[in-house]
């Protein structure tokens, strides 16, 4: 493996442990994997930002031990 490899190998492991910060997701009432991953632009303290191919935005925030889904306000600009 290559550096770069090394490189997508290492944030794929990040952005995994992120997802699993939700209880829902370690007791099985969300998905293991987040189902929009192939979207994630940034990660933060407990929020997940996404652009699609199509240019519209939406973020998860972890609320209550679930990520809930909102739409962006701005172009991240949180």
């Amino acid at each position: 493996m290559d550096a770069n490899g090394a490189r997508h190998l290492v944030y794929a492991i990040e952005q995994q442990q992120h997802w699993r910060q939700a209880a829902a997701v370690r007791d099985g009432h969300q998905p293991l994997r987040d189902p929009d991953v192939a979207h994630l632009a940034e990660l933060g303290d407990a929020l997940r930002r996404y652009r699609t191919s199509a240019g519209s935005e939406f973020e998860k925030r972890l609320l209550n031990g679930r990520w809930e889904r909102r739409v962006a306000r701005g172009v991240f600009d949180f």
